[in-house]
């Protein structure tokens, strides 16, 4: 009986565990942290439909320059969330 137990722990252990790993989407999960690239490039004069498809930032988030020549710019939505997109160089936010 022991041995059934273990043996059905161990199995939903292994699915359990498994279930959670891989994934998909842009985002990447190193140390703890989520890196969300910002590939979305800043259009010059957006409008609110053009700000909608620029990243949100969040509370707590980091915004990292990967290139000294990095230039991002954040604006606030209609609803006050900031979002962020790329003038020049490469970046990616740190949640």
């Amino acid at each position: 009986m022991k041995n059934i137990t273990a043996i059905i722990t161990f199995v939903l252990l292994t699915i359990g565990f498994n279930a959670c790993s891989g994934g998909g989407g842009d985002a990447s999960f190193e140390n703890g942290q989520t890196i969300i690239p910002v590939s979305i490039a800043c259009i010059t004069a957006p409008d609110e439909n053009d700000i909608a498809t620029y990243e949100t930032l969040l509370s707590g988030d980091a915004i990292v320059k990967d290139d000294v020549n990095t230039t991002v710019s954040i604006y606030h939505d209609v609803d006050g969330n900031k979002k962020i997109c790329l003038v020049s160089g490469v970046a990616h936010i740190v949640r």
